[in-house]
């Protein structure tokens, strides 16, 4: 006899969620009855030391035992073993509406790679979600996905959403805790994924112990990991702003166009542009590091113009910046001499504009010999496998790229999809 393919496997993680468990899959065996699809329920227990696996299996619910803790963990277990076409999951603690299942299934089946659930759209019951999280944790952290990586979404910390499988194996996600829900939809936004935002309501929990979520600790990792995806606004572009600036203030002090201001400000001058500078090489380390490890897609105008920064590149641009900085500190030295050998000389009295130019020349110094000495590290993260060529040349013939810039994607990207929307 030949099984039903299943469609669609709804995956539940799960905790000690005994008090609910057993409600939602027979809401989600409902759903599922209701609109014709075939499916099965997926509890994805997380260490449960309660009677949770046993109520799951009793329901007729596969569960999948996943050792490592973690909502993320929990989920990408789910994920790996569920064998159908799209997964949907949700908590198991009768929060989300199980009813809207369907209409997670229908997007998918239009052609959706992420469908979002949207609470912010939807009917949120008295009670159901703290006012920090709906009118300040939800709005800050979904505007900021949003600027970032141009996802579309309405709410990013919805717990409801559906996805294809063969979108999940694209996507390469590797948070195991709760940043898995914020990587999820990064990712599929970088990769140009169809993401759809639907609405859907949310429920008092009816949970006989408190949520696992604790709202800053979790929200700090929702936060933390966006800003880590986006080291063009964490790093190169603070680091530049502030290099620029510090560059400005040594420069207008030298030439006294703030008379009221000094040594004092030409001080902060350069260690601002110090800091600058370093930012932005951190910057571009972070990018290689983050494609390395895949945890963000190169080929945007940002990577093509940072894979140009070669090695040499680098080594020329560093090394200009000493020899200008090695100058204006010689001039600065022999000025410096000069007024020190005049007969009025008193000892602690200071060449005020040499010691400005002085320290201009120091800033340049110290910033060319960052750039040199980063310019050799980041060629370590595009140092290439070696690779056996097996054309007419011969094998055996092997490459070495020293690219100062990002490595190739190493995420494959999704086939061509239309541009991110929301449906109504």
């Amino acid at each position: 006899m030949v099984e039903q393919e299943i469609e669609v496997s709804i995956v539940l993680p799960c905790l000690n969620e005994e008090a609910t468990l057993a409600l939602c899959v027979r809401a989600a065996k409902a759903a599922l009855a209701g609109a014709g699809i075939s499916g099965e329920i997926v509890v994805a227990d997380n260490g449960s030391t309660d009677g949770s696996r046993e109520i799951a299996k009793a329901e007729g619910a596969r569960v999948v035992e996943v050792a490592a803790k973690g909502y993320g963990n929990a989920l990408f277990h789910g994920f790996t073993e569920a064998k159908g076409r799209y997964l949907v999951h949700l908590d198991a603690d009768m929060s989300y509406e199980f009813g809207h299942i369907p209409l997670f299934v229908e997007e998918l089946r239009k052609g959706a790679d992420l469908v979002m659930g949207s609470r912010i759209r939807g009917n949120i019951d008295r009670g159901a979600m703290p006012i920090l999280h709906r009118y300040l944790g939800t709005p800050v952290l979904t505007t900021l996905a949003n600027f970032f990586f141009h996802c579309g979404i309405t709410d990013i910390n919805c717990g409801m959403r559906g996805l294809r499988k063969e979108t999940f194996e694209r996507l390469g996600l590797c948070s195991g805790g709760m940043e898995f829900a914020s990587e999820m939809v990064v990712k599929s936004a970088l990769l140009g994924a169809k993401i759809v935002d639907i609405p859907t309501d949310l429920h008092c929990d009816q949970r006989d112990h408190a949520p696992h979520l604790s709202s800053f600790r979790d929200g700090w990792r929702h936060l933390r990991f966006l800003l880590l995806f986006c080291p063009t606004w964490l790093f190169l572009w603070p680091g530049a702003v502030t290099a620029l600036s510090g560059i400005a203030i040594i420069t207008a002090i030298l030439f006294d166009l703030f008379p009221k201001f000094g040594l004092l400000t030409c001080l902060v001058g350069l260690s601002a542009t110090v800091f600058g500078v370093q930012t932005m090489l951190l910057g571009l380390a972070a990018r290689s590091f983050s494609q390395l490890r895949r945890l963000r897609r190169g080929g945007g105008v940002g990577d093509r113009f940072f894979s140009a920064l070669t090695l040499e590149k680098g080594l020329a641009s560093g090394g200009g910046l000493v020899a200008i900085g090695l100058i204006l500190l010689g001039v600065a030295g022999v000025r410096i001499f000069q007024f020190m050998s005049m007969d009025n000389y008193n000892p602690g009295q200071l060449d005020i504009p040499s010691t400005k130019l002085a320290l201009l020349g120091s800033a340049l110094f110290v910033s060319g010999a960052q750039v040199v000495s980063s310019s050799f590290f980041l060629s370590l993260f595009s140092i290439e496998p070696v690779t056996h060529n097996t054309d007419a040349r011969g094998a055996g013939d092997v490459s070495l790229n020293l690219n100062l810039g990002s490595p190739e994607p190493v995420v494959d990207t999704l086939r061509e999809l239309p541009p991110t929307h929301r449906v109504s």
